[in-house]
């Protein structure tokens, strides 16, 4: 009998999560510029940019893929 993990895998991959401290290292943006990002009312505002997952209480991240989707955009958008 084939166990739940590896049913699970052949099926679909689990998306890797970013905590803040990993987000502000790939995008060199700090802390402050990404939730200024993430607030309608900041003049940084980006609605481009992923909103945070809730985790649990007081934790949140960020989906990968959505990230470096975020910063390929930017890069593109360069060239324009």
């Amino acid at each position: 009998m084939e166990n739940l993990n590896t049913s699970t895998q052949k099926n679909t991959s689990m998306p890797s999560m970013l905590p803040l401290k990993q987000v502000v290292h790939y995008t060199g943006l700090s802390s402050t510029t990404i939730y200024d990002m993430l607030d309608k009312k900041s003049n940084r505002y980006d609605s481009t940019f992923p909103i945070q997952v809730k985790l649990s209480k007081g934790r949140v991240a960020w989906v990968e893929s959505e990230v470096a989707h975020w910063i390929e955009n930017k890069i593109a958008a360069r060239a324009h």
